[in-house]
């Protein structure tokens, strides 16, 4: 836990004794010890006043920045895993995740997305994500999970759900890349809009193929956010002018 190793950091700068420090808290310089040595941990109504003898917070004092940044690091381990289609590495990874955050709703529905792509606990997967979108989460999380939500409901044998949630979706002009190149300064709009046109072009073409693809690999493909080949952009505007002819 960094509790320990961040009580005993601290007490260090600031020129206590084990001693010390425990009667400024009441308590033993044996229980100071114990907690840097990890034996055991303070009573959580002595945080308060451990964190005000070094004069930080609560959170700084559990090293909260850096058990989010290990959370950040979950998340790039297991989608440069999910890349390579290593899935259920990727679960191990979660699993492993889940032992330090249990209960993170974000990351117990990332596992279960990770096992859809393998074609594994469909149903699973579709109630965790429900449970998600009633959770408070951002707009980004909340457009995430609805479409990954409607592939599973179609894979899951449910087309009239994916539908009816699909149809609940803002139109394409209010996505991000349609959005945002409109106010993006000229050289920063045209690398943006050369970096994101060609996956605009793919999902088009994906479109007007009708049913090429297996859901796991669409579902695949929303996650990751990628596209396991692109179409060149050439060959992209011969199908789309074909289709509209």
């Amino acid at each position: 836990m960094l509790i320990a190793k961040n009580i005993r950091q601290l007490r260090l700068d600031s020129g206590l004794t084990q001693e010390e420090l425990a009667a400024q808290l009441g308590v033993t310089g044996q229980a100071v010890s114990k907690w840097e040595r990890e034996e055991c941990y303070p009573d959580i109504t002595l945080l308060p006043g451990l964190a005000n003898c070094f004069d930080i917070t609560v959170d700084e004092l559990l090293g909260m920045a850096e058990i989010k940044g290990k959370m950040w690091g979950v998340y790039a381990q297991t989608n440069a895993l999910q890349v390579e289609s290593k899935y259920y590495d990727a679960v191990a990874v979660y699993d492993e995740a889940l032992k330090i955050f249990p209960g993170d709703s974000g990351l117990t529905v990332a596992r279960a997305q990770s096992l859809a792509m393998a074609g594994e606990e469909i149903h699973n997967a579709i109630k965790l994500c429900e449970r998600r979108l009633e959770d408070n989460i951002s707009d980004h999380t909340r457009s995430s999970v609805v479409a990954v939500l409607c592939i599973l409901y179609n894979s899951a044998g449910m087309p009239e759900k994916a539908e009816t949630l699909a149809r609940r979706r803002p139109h394409a002009r209010d996505s991000r890349e349609f959005l945002l190149p409109n106010f993006l300064a000229p050289e920063e709009r045209e690398a943006y809009l050369k970096e994101h046109l060609p996956g605009i072009l793919t999902a088009i073409c994906e479109l007007i193929d009708g049913a090429n693809g297996t859901d796991e690999e669409k579902l695949r493909q929303t996650i990751l956010g990628k596209y396991s080949n692109h179409i060149s952009p050439a060959n992209a505007a011969v199908k789309i002018t074909e289709f509209l002819m």
